[in-house]
């Protein structure tokens, strides 16, 4: 995966309550559609830095978010609500290709939306960004053998 400091949302940002930003805003300059469909399609690329813990039934959301002015934000997509058990070191979330938008309503700035639920975590770190190649190969532990 070839990462591109211009298109990085968050480098282990820490999370620990209520909804958050992105650190990084990407500014396409002027207002497109990056999410049509190209092969390769851009990809969010959303992984754990820092493992979430929590005593309670806290979640996280992530929503891929775009706007014409960095002002008013439009939600193009959204994560289910991951727990904190689905929140450790490595874990790889939100893997989905940049959502299409309509002609209307083309975006010039990109950012992710990080919401968690009303309970707390203990601080946690996501790195997140745009990639053409996301890392999606499956990871199958050592000596499993495959019946044909």
């Amino acid at each position: 995966m070839i990462i591109d400091g211009l298109l990085l949302f968050s480098s282990a940002q820490n999370l620990t309550t209520g909804s958050e930003v992105s650190t990084n805003v990407i500014d396409l300059l002027n207002a497109r559609d990056m999410g049509i469909g190209d092969d390769p399609a851009l990809k969010i690329a959303c992984f754990v830095t820092t493992a979430f813990a929590s005593t309670d039934a806290a979640t996280l959301t992530i929503s891929a978010q775009g706007s014409t002015d960095n002002s008013t934000y439009t939600i193009y997509a959204e994560s289910r609500a991951y727990s904190a058990a689905d929140l450790t070191v490595n874990t790889k979330l939100f893997a989905i290709d940049w959502p299409h938008r309509s002609v209307d309503a083309l975006p010039r700035y990109l950012r992710l939306g990080y919401t968690l639920g009303s309970l707390h975590f203990t601080p946690g770190a996501l790195t997140s960004m745009l990639v053409l190649d996301r890392q999606d190969a499956t990871q199958y532990p050592p000596g499993l053998g495959i019946s044909n």
